[in-house]
């Protein structure tokens, strides 16, 4: 009987840790913007117990415990949450930290940051999959607003040359090239990058004057130090012979759609750019 007990009792505790392996984590900590966005998307918010600073939560999720920059994650300040699962994107780190969480027994995924709509569609797929909610949903809602921004691509006949700068005043620019979330969204909008080198590179006035761009894109962080866009040329008065500081067509971006790759907030900002391409352009051509 004893060993019928035993048995029994061995039996149970393997299906119990083999349940909790293969069942949906109900703790989740969210170390990216986009990523957060899309659980949210799919209907996971009961299971998101936290999230990085960098994430903008809707005024619907309140009050979520912070933990830290998604860069500068500590082991203990992740732990003390008491996680199942740790999900961000590959910029998630340092790469200790990350060990030492997995080694704890927290599970870990890493999804890719967009760079595409299909991209976008696929880490849909992907996140549905790990907290185990339909995915149709959220994805044709996404098809449906790709499809209006092609159509609405389609109305701009000059795609007009597009610079997003980071600036600092005494500091000059930094200009983003391909292979950066700004060069993501310019494309989403119909423009096309007139940086073509890649990542984040610093310019010189020569330099800038020579990309003559037509617009000047900076981060909504930014703008009220830039004055919206005329402190730039100020900062920086080779500019003003750009066809962009002549036309004075500086846009500032929302930070939060330039977070983690292409996601929901990207895909919101690029319709209003969108449509103010083709209204600026209409409006050149009467």
């Amino acid at each position: 009987m004893d060993r019928m007990l035993k048995k029994c009792v061995i039996f149970l505790g393997l299906f119990l840790f083999c349940h909790s392996v293969s069942a949906a984590p109900e703790r989740i900590i969210s170390a990216s913007h986009s990523v957060t966005e899309l659980l949210l998307a799919l209907g996971g918010e009961k299971k998101l117990i936290a999230v990085d600073q960098a994430t903008r939560l809707p005024a619907t999720v309140d009050g979520l415990p912070v933990v830290g920059y998604y860069r500068q994650l500590s082991t203990e300040g992740l732990l003390a949450q008491r996680p199942q699962l740790l999900i961000g994107s590959a910029q998630m780190g340092p790469v200790n930290v990350i060990d030492q969480v997995r080694s704890a027994g927290v599970r870990i995924e890493q999804i890719p940051e967009a760079q595409t709509g299909e991209q976008l569609l696929n880490n849909i797929d992907q996140l549905a999959s790990i907290i185990e909610k339909p995915a149709q949903g959220l994805k044709q809602s996404v098809r449906d607003t790709l499809q209006r921004l092609a159509v609405d691509r389609q109305k701009i006949s000059q795609p007009p040359r597009i610079l997003f700068v980071r600036a600092q005043q005494g500091r000059g620019f930094k200009a983003a090239g391909v292979a950066t979330s700004p060069n993501s969204l310019i494309e989403l909008t119909g423009g096309v990058n007139a940086a073509t080198f890649s990542g984040y590179k610093a310019l010189s006035g020569e330099a800038l004057l020579q990309l003559q761009p037509d617009w000047i894109w900076f981060a909504s962080g930014q703008a009220q130090a830039l004055n919206n866009g005329a402190e730039l040329l100020n900062w920086q008065p080779l500019l003003k012979f750009t066809r962009a500081g002549k036309t004075q067509q500086f846009l500032a971006i929302d930070d939060y759609a330039l977070l983690g790759g292409i996601g929901p907030t990207s895909l919101k900002e690029a319709q209003k750019i969108t449509q103010l391409l083709v209204s600026r352009e209409n409006a050149a051509t009467r």
